[in-house]
């Protein structure tokens, strides 16, 4: 058996211990996703796809990952500029998990490249917030 197929296998039983997943559970899901109901009987590339469809999945009962989680360690200046993005990405009803996209790409529209909240200091943190807010003006009055 080759390294890199050993490497897979030895990644799917991880998924499989990642998920809580008991024997049969694991096996219905192998055959739901491959047509066999062992890793074994898989050719190299079915693996490898079975591998990177299941290793996308969060485990059961992971922590929702906080996007703003990082603004704790940031300068104080900063700080504040940050969650009054967060704040006003919340009132205008962005889900979690793109709130730091959706301002990024506000800001990247008003640069005119792509701009990082975590790389902007704390004068372009607070000329993002003047079209966010406008923005949010603006929905409230079409509701």
């Amino acid at each position: 058996m080759s390294a890199p197929r050993n490497k897979l296998l030895a990644r799917l039983h991880c998924i499989k211990k990642e998920q809580g997943w008991d024997d049969d559970a694991y096996r219905d899901i192998l055959e739901a996703r491959s047509g066999q109901r062992s890793a074994a009987d898989l050719d190299d590339a079915a693996l490898a796809r079975v591998v990177a469809a299941l290793g996308g999945q969060k485990p059961r009962g992971a922590p929702a990952e906080n996007e703003w989680a990082w603004v704790n360690k940031v300068d104080a200046e900063k700080q504040g500029f940050l969650w009054k993005i967060r704040r006003v990405c919340i009132n205008l009803g962005i889900k979690r998990g793109q709130q730091v996209v959706y301002a990024e790409g506000v800001a990247a529209r008003i640069d005119g490249h792509q701009r990082y909240l975590r790389m902007m200091d704390a004068t372009e943190l607070w000329k993002l917030i003047g079209p966010l807010e406008r923005t949010a003006r603006y929905k409230e009055g079409k509701a």
